[in-house]
């Protein structure tokens, strides 16, 4: 996926998770000069979201990718958010801050164990969490947003417990992964590296008909890139014809132009406090 692609992909992803990360956002009930680090902050969202939350509270963003960047100064100053912010290149692998900097790391999808050849960032999440303790205040949290489900095919659930059963639907997770590594454990991760007052609480995006056009897009957009063409080879026939004939905006049998059509995604937050 080449740069452009990715920024529309997280722009898409930005409208439909926007509702669940500002409850998450504002439950964390961050003090008014609070220092925050948003890694990897992408095209700038979360940050724009937490100023508006709290704006007297500081933010650096940091990503790997320069072209987020560039768009997270974009998003940020086109928002009138000038002074309260800074955004840095960097890899979540090496955080060069010092020791208790931040009152706030957030990390939001940054953190899914994977083969960096295939482009997640880490293949355990144990020394970047290590590095987050590190460069967090006594008393600072660290929280971790993880997309933890979705229920997107009402009427069909045989159609979507099949297409979430396939390997290539789990990625980056394996058969032959280390249980402990499945994201929904990041509370066992936390308390191996030392946090307490570790906490799970999920977030949800209802999406309800009749959808708008945007809508419509966005969901269809979504669909794809969670039941990509490598679920195919690992479902049967049937089952495939009959989820493109549901979701192809083009069939008189998408389930999108249903008018009572409900489904939902859900981030989880884990959170831990820092003590050094």
């Amino acid at each position: 996926m080449n740069d452009n692609a990715y920024i529309n992909a997280l722009e898409m992803s930005a409208r439909l998770t926007e509702r669940p990360i500002r409850k998450a956002i504002k439950s964390l009930e961050l003090r008014k000069d609070a220092q925050i680090l948003d890694v990897p902050c992408g095209i700038g969202n979360h940050m724009l979201w937490m100023l508006e939350a709290y704006p007297d509270v500081s933010i650096t963003g940091v990503d790997i990718a320069q072209t987020h960047i560039e768009y997270a100064k974009s998003n940020l100053g086109k928002a009138g958010k000038t002074d309260s912010y800074r955004c840095l290149t960097g890899d979540i692998n090496r955080l060069e801050f010092p020791d208790n900097t931040f009152d706030l790391v957030w990390c939001c999808d940054g953190l899914y164990p994977g083969p960096k050849e295939e482009g997640y960032l880490a293949e355990e999440p144990y020394e970047i969490l290590k590095n987050m303790f590190r460069i967090t205040k006594t008393g600072g949290t660290v929280a971790l947003l993880l997309l933890s489900s979705q229920k997107l095919l009402p009427g069909y659930p045989f159609i979507e417990t099949a297409l979430n059963a396939a390997d290539s639907a789990i990625l980056p997770f394996t058969p032959a992964a280390d249980p402990e590594l499945h994201f929904m454990c990041a509370p066992a991760w936390m308390r191996k590296t030392g946090f307490v007052n570790i906490e799970a609480r999920t977030f949800t995006a209802d999406f309800q008909g009749p959808l708008t056009e945007q809508n419509k897009t966005d969901l269809s957009s979504i669909i794809n890139m969670f039941w990509t063409p490598r679920v195919e080879a690992q479902v049967s026939r049937e089952t495939w014809e009959n989820f493109k004939r549901i979701t192809d905006p083009a069939s008189s049998r998408c389930i999108l132009d249903n008018q009572d059509y409900t489904g939902m995604i859900t981030y989880t937050m884990y959170s831990g406090v820092v003590e050094h």
